[in-house]
């Protein structure tokens, strides 16, 4: 059963259009278990949802390390 039951999945190249990372780099975020996703035969599906909450958390990761560096430069 998919972990997606009740949202629209969407392919990994669908994906890839709404972020700056390519359809490769995704598909191995999703086989390394990094994004949430599923897989359909050969395909790799996900969410609209599970993409932006990986882009949030990129972010975020990203906006502390500036931080970090700022504290040092100082």
């Amino acid at each position: 059963m998919s972990p997606f039951s009740d949202s629209k999945l969407i392919s990994i190249g669908q994906a890839a259009k709404m972020t700056p990372y390519s359809a490769e780099y995704l598909s191995l975020l999703a086989r390394k278990g990094r994004l949430k996703a599923v897989k359909i035969s050969r395909d790799w599906l996900t969410t609209e949802a599970a993409v932006k909450e990986y882009v949030q958390k990129q972010l975020k990761k990203h906006q502390k390390m500036m931080q970090a560096l700022e504290r040092r430069a100082v």
